[in-house]
């Protein structure tokens, strides 16, 4: 039997949250995984030899251009 006036179910039940299965993995990158252990597995690319040139680089210099850079 309904009871003017009362509302037929909780406010709460209609805004509740879905319950999620703990048991199920939620890691949205998972078809990924094998890529990203193999990348991690090696060594780390910053200790690898570095066989390039070396690189002239000039200390003290301004970044902001000049007139006769332009040119």
């Amino acid at each position: 039997m309904v009871v003017s006036g009362e509302p037929l179910a909780s406010a709460a039940m209609a805004f509740g949250r879905r319950k999620h299965d703990s048991s199920k993995n939620r890691d949205p990158f998972e078809h990924l995984a094998d890529e990203r252990r193999a990348a991690e597995s090696g060594e780390p690319w910053f200790l690898s030899p570095d066989d390039s040139p070396e690189l002239d680089v000039e200390a003290g210099i301004s970044s902001n251009l000049r007139d006769e850079d332009l040119e």
